[in-house]
């Protein structure tokens, strides 16, 4: 069963593969892509994984993977 634990790694492999940045709404595409069948058989994760990416990206800033919100561009997640 997948968790929004498992979307800090999630992120950061999307991001990965966007060259380190890219739009929130892409990294979601990629996770999805990468996640489908892991995220559907989780229950009700299927129906809060994309809110529960923004508790990931929070996350991820406290430990200084992610850049802060002010330091990149509207909608926009980029590794440090």
């Amino acid at each position: 069963m997948k968790t929004r634990l498992d979307l800090c790694d999630w992120i950061v492999e999307a991001l990965k593969e966007l060259n380190g940045s890219g739009q929130i709404k892409k990294v979601h595409q990629i996770i999805w892509q990468n996640h489908d069948r892991e995220i559907i058989d989780s229950g009700n994760f299927h129906f809060t994984w994309q809110e529960d990416a923004y508790w990931a990206a929070t996350q991820l800033r406290a430990k200084g993977i992610l850049k802060n919100a002010k330091a990149t561009s509207k909608n926009v997640w980029e590794l440090m």
